[in-house]
């Protein structure tokens, strides 16, 4: 009987803890923190979740994850697909780097926001057992998946899909909490239903090897005082667009959106003095929230 849903593992699971109506457990074999169910609560729990409502207006610039492969003086190929592409401000910067961009997204609400505002058409709604079946016959140089894998009922069957529409020795670039981390700047965003496996550099990198891939870089984010003052001004940001969210605002009302993430983007000013008084933690070598992988399909 396999008892491990990521490396199929028989051996019994350590027990690690209860979280509502799920165990959280870890596989001896290859290390990865698991759920008890593996049950993802679907595409209506993420539309009407308030904490991925007000992700839609406070996205407006791209993360610590994006920005290691926007900044990555290589480029790999030039068909990019990104999956779970929210509201589309990665593609936009991809697309401004050279590559020919495409996206999906289970969210239709950040489909339609993602065309209104940077008009990039070749964004669509799809479900993750879909991909190689709503691609199919089309061949990707690099497909990404910022902050995906942690939340899939299978990361074995999600990893055929990619696999499959994937060139040959072409490339992945992905990231996930590292749950590794000093501070836990998640909390029960972490957990089941939202999050349904934890990893680290060595189980990640074990997987993907696993799984036909050769890891070309693995960054962790230090732990600094950019990254303490970013959680701050995300709880500010949180309370702004999260009454924004409440009132309704859509695609439709994108100078409101544009006049609400001004608003988001004056508190920034404060922020330059919490990041002069947080300096000190930068001289630790403390692990941080993200970590981030490149790796290439074997040949």
């Amino acid at each position: 009987m396999k008892l491990c849903p990521v490396c199929a593992s028989t051996i019994t699971p350590e027990f690690l803890e209860r979280c509502d109506n799920f165990t959280i457990n870890r596989c001896p074999d290859c290390d990865v923190i698991f759920s008890d169910p593996m049950t993802n609560p679907g595409a209506s729990w993420y539309e009407s979740s308030e904490m991925y409502a007000v992700g839609r207006f406070c996205n407006i610039d791209n993360g610590w994850h994006h920005k290691q492969f926007l900044d990555d003086a290589e480029t790999y190929g030039k068909r990019l697909l990104d999956v779970g592409c929210g509201t589309g401000v990665f593609l936009k910067e991809a697309n401004k780097k050279g590559y020919e961009v495409c996206g999906l997204d289970f969210d239709k609400k950040n489909v339609k926001i993602a065309k209104a505002r940077y008009g990039i058409e070749n964004i669509y709604t799809a479900t993750i057992s879909g991909i190689a079946r709503d691609f199919s016959g089309e061949s990707f140089d690099v497909i990404t998946f910022f902050e995906v894998l942690e939340h899939l009922e299978s990361p074995v069957s999600f990893i055929n899909e990619i696999k499959a529409i994937l060139a040959p020795g072409g490339y992945i670039a992905l990231s996930l909490p590292n749950r590794e981390r000093t501070l836990d700047f998640l909390g029960d965003a972490d957990y089941p239903p939202n999050h349904l496996t934890k990893w680290d550099k060595e189980c990640l990198s074990s997987f993907l090897e696993r799984n036909g891939f050769e890891v070309v870089k693995c960054l962790i984010k230090e732990l600094d005082s950019n990254e303490v003052v970013a959680y701050l001004k995300h709880k500010i940001r949180f309370g702004i667009a999260k009454s924004i969210a409440r009132r309704g605002i859509d695609s439709k009302d994108e100078r409101d959106i544009q006049k609400a993430a001004k608003l988001l983007m004056m508190k920034d000013m404060l922020f330059k003095i919490f990041s002069i008084i947080f300096k000190p933690v930068s001289l630790f070598s403390l692990q941080g929230t993200g970590l981030y992988m490149l790796a290439r399909l074997k040949r």
